[in-house]
């Protein structure tokens, strides 16, 4: 644990100013450590953010400060990002915004207390907790617009702009499967949809199971207006490895299953999977966490990208909007 003055690294040096203008009124007594060790596999964890345990005064660590990376700046739009985790939290589903800073891309928020761990899978696939989770969604979705449209195809669109400034490799079929994310674009953008406020990155590491089965969302760098079935196809992917484990959750965010909505949410799962690959591959190219195995976490999900698109069928979901 340091003491502000003690910094000797850059994320150091970039928590404390953080913490000195969130915190002015007990700088001289604010500690900190780091929170949290970034992984890529199994679970996408602490990549693409800096974090750290807060203790406003003494050793009780009641606070944490999250600074996000730079490599992914130009993703991320800040001031919706702490937007919707204050309204999140106005509603329960998230820790407490004690304050941000938009222009240092830093956030404090009440440390989750004892009881409280990062949800892994198979914490979430019963029916009871899924049927939480999709509660919590609808009932962000259900509230006022952030201001701010996004769908994955915007951005698979703004990464593949800046690969090419990077000596990343890139596997040979992407071109075939980049075939495939217009032709899916296109589809969708013909059948209509709807943009409501979401997460948006409903991945198990972005949700804290506490007490008593309770849940949190966390991470909102993702957050906008978005097509609420991108959420949910994005939510039975990771999930389940079968179309028949996924159709209850559609029954539970719409109150009955539709084959277009289904069709809907499976071509989002392709798309979020070649969209996070692509991700990947530019944390590997920008990122100074070169021991995080972020290449391996691509192919992964260049993998499941084309074992969907690979179905009997595929095109004819295309068909069925």
């Amino acid at each position: 644990m340091k003491l502000l003055g003690q910094a000797e690294t850059a994320d150091e040096i970039r928590a404390e100013r953080a913490l000195r203008s969130l915190l002015p009124a007990s700088a001289d007594r604010v500690a900190y450590e780091p929170a949290a060790f970034p992984v890529s596999s199994p679970s996408y964890q602490a990549v693409e953010s800096i974090s750290f345990h807060v203790a406003r005064k003494g050793t009780d660590m009641t606070l944490f400060l999250r600074l996000g990376a730079a490599e992914v700046a130009e993703l991320v739009d800040d001031q919706v990002s702490f937007a919707a985790a204050r309204r999140a939290a106005s509603l329960g589903f998230a820790p407490d915004m004690v304050g941000c800073d938009v222009a240092g891309r830093a956030s404090l928020v009440t440390r989750l207390g004892p009881g409280w761990k990062v949800a892994k899978i198979d914490d979430l696939i019963a029916p009871a907790a899924v049927a939480r989770l999709v509660a919590m969604q609808k009932t962000l979705a259900a509230g006022e617009a952030f201001g701010r449209r996004w769908s994955v195809f915007d951005g698979i669109a703004a990464i593949w702009s800046l690969l090419p400034k990077t000596d990343v490799p890139l596997p040979g079929d992407t071109d075939w499967m980049r075939g495939w994310m217009a032709r899916m674009e296109g589809a969708i953008r013909a059948a209509g949809l709807d943009h409501r406020p979401a997460h948006g990155d409903p991945h198990s590491s972005n949700v804290m199971l506490g007490p008593n089965e309770t849940l949190a969302l966390v991470d909102f760098d993702m957050a906008a207006d978005i097509d609420p079935y991108y959420q949910l196809g994005v939510q039975m992917n990771e999930l389940y490895q079968f179309e028949s484990q996924m159709k209850p959750v559609l029954e539970m965010h719409d109150g009955r299953f539709g084959e277009a909505a289904f069709s809907r949410c499976r071509i989002y799962a392709a798309a979020d999977d070649f969209y996070w690959a692509l991700r990947s591959l530019l944390l590997a190219a920008r990122s100074p966490l070169q021991g995080v195995e972020f290449l391996k976490y691509a192919a992964w999900r260049f993998l499941r990208c084309r074992m969907l698109l690979g179905q009997p069928g595929f095109e004819e979901r295309l068909r069925t909007l």
